[in-house]
């Protein structure tokens, strides 16, 4: 598995001794980047702790479309609809100003199905209430015919170059960014402990993607992750030249151009869902059919946090944690919505905000989405009663791993940790290797146990 993007970052050092900071961030993708850049430009004293390398998490895998048009998702947000539509026209104002390498384009939603149609008329309504005069077309360039299409002005970019961008800011700022150092343990008062070293910081803000702290907040039962499996191809055409689209249909794709390349997204999944389907297989014979032969450049999955209710978390990290703040769950809209958690989070504690706005992780979404969080509980307890089952168990809670066939991965139904075919960690929760010895008949998986 390989992304499209191949910038290549600045190497940063590990931790070599004790640090004292003003606030410490853990996770070094684009959403604690954020975080950092807002704080050192208030002249706070900021270290972000990385596992891996700044940017080697999900941001690699992002599409990177900077835009309020999140899917449909203003005709179910009601009264929170006019908020979130203004942090999101907010981000993207904020943003165009900080960062120069934005190209603008066309971001097209559409639907190929009669019920998606009618949802799209439902959007449309919802925009109007908001203020924003929008018609369906289908005046679009897409190699089969659709129902309608809702067209948006957007920007695109490459996820790795703003990184790289946020990364030298925070330097610049007086910053410090730290490599390799995986965090395992939750903050103790004002310390944490990393590779046998001590940060002291006054706060901490936990942006590792899906929040690694099981005992408090709950957000093994309040998220659940979702898989885009991707495939980019050459394609020297006119087509998506400009303009991106993106399919609301369940079984749709999504076109993004990225240079002569076209990045194609395509199958959606829980992770850690069997399908009797090859996934990837799918994708190609939709590529097959309606672009010809292409020679493909990259495949790989894309991987997101999904919330009960569609809104982001942005807050403190539960009501018994003063200091620890938690930024999650963009719902596959993490270029905009990584901006609007970070604003958020850094407000609170710059003191210019109270910890009361939509995104608070106290909400009560868990009962208003009561539909949507049984069908979750269920998967979770599913997955840990499965425990009976010989195969390995996930380092991260305990749930009874899946193989994912079309990655060559062990992927988590619980909350979405996958390891590779060896047991190294791909993504958290998880914050330890898989244990993938057979335990018994597996049914087969020898052949991929190490």
């Amino acid at each position: 598995m390989s992304s499209i993007w191949k910038t290549k970052g600045r190497e940063f050092g590990e931790l070599s001794g004790d640090v004292e900071c003003d606030v410490a961030i853990i996770g070094g993708g684009v959403a604690g980047l954020w975080c950092a850049y807002h704080l050192v430009k208030a002249g706070k004293k900021v270290c972000v702790l990385e596992a891996k390398f700044v940017g080697s998490g999900v941001t690699a895998g992002s599409s990177a479309i900077l835009t309020y048009a999140h899917d449909l998702i203003y005709k179910d947000l009601g009264d929170k609809g006019e908020q979130y539509l203004k942090d999101a026209q907010n981000a993207i104002k904020s943003i165009r100003k900080i960062y120069p390498n934005l190209e603008p384009i066309k971001f097209t939603l559409f639907s190929t199905k009669k019920k998606g149609l009618k949802n799209l008329r439902k959007e449309v309504k919802a925009y109007k209430s908001l203020g924003l005069d929008l018609e369906m077309t289908t005046e679009v360039d897409l190699p089969y015919p659709i129902r309608g299409a809702l067209e948006f002005d957007a920007f695109q970019f490459n996820p790795l170059d703003l990184i790289n961008f946020l990364a030298d800011e925070i330097i610049k700022g007086g910053g410090q960014i730290f490599e390799d150092a995986r965090v395992i343990e939750a903050p103790d008062g004002e310390t944490l402990s990393v590779n046998d070293k001590t940060i002291t910081a006054k706060y901490f803000i936990v942006a590792t993607h899906f929040p690694y702290i099981n005992k408090l907040g709950f957000y093994w039962l309040k998220m659940y992750q979702g898989q885009n499996y991707c495939i980019a191809f050459k394609d020297k055409t006119e087509f998506c030249k400009g303009i991106s689209y993106e399919s609301i249909d369940e079984t749709g794709f999504e076109y993004r151009r990225v240079g002569d390349d076209i990045l194609m997204d395509g199958v959606s999944v829980r992770v850690g869902k069997k399908s009797k389907k090859d996934k990837f297989g799918i994708m190609e014979r939709h590529l097959s059919k309606h672009f010809g032969k292409r020679k493909e450049v990259a495949r790989f999955v894309a991987q997101d946090c999904i919330t009960l209710d569609r809104l982001p978390y942005a807050g403190r990290y539960s009501h018994f944690t003063d200091n620890v703040f938690v930024v999650s769950g963009f719902n596959k809209w993490g270029m905009t919505s990584s901006f609007v958690t970070a604003k958020i989070v850094t407000d609170i504690i710059l003191g210019k905000a109270d910890d009361d706005s939509i995104y608070s992780p106290q909400r009560m979404d868990l009962v208003v989405n009561s539909v949507k969080a049984s069908g979750h509980v269920g998967n979770v307890l599913l997955a840990f009663l499965n425990k009976i089952v010989p195969g390995p168990a996930c380092s991260h809670m305990g749930c009874r791993m899946k193989w994912n066939r079309d990655t060559k991965t062990w992927d988590c139904p619980c909350h979405g940790s996958r390891f590779d075919k060896k047991g190294q960690l791909i993504n958290g929760p998880a914050t330890t290797n898989l244990k993938v010895g057979c335990r018994g008949s597996c049914r087969g998986c020898a052949s991929r146990c190490a």
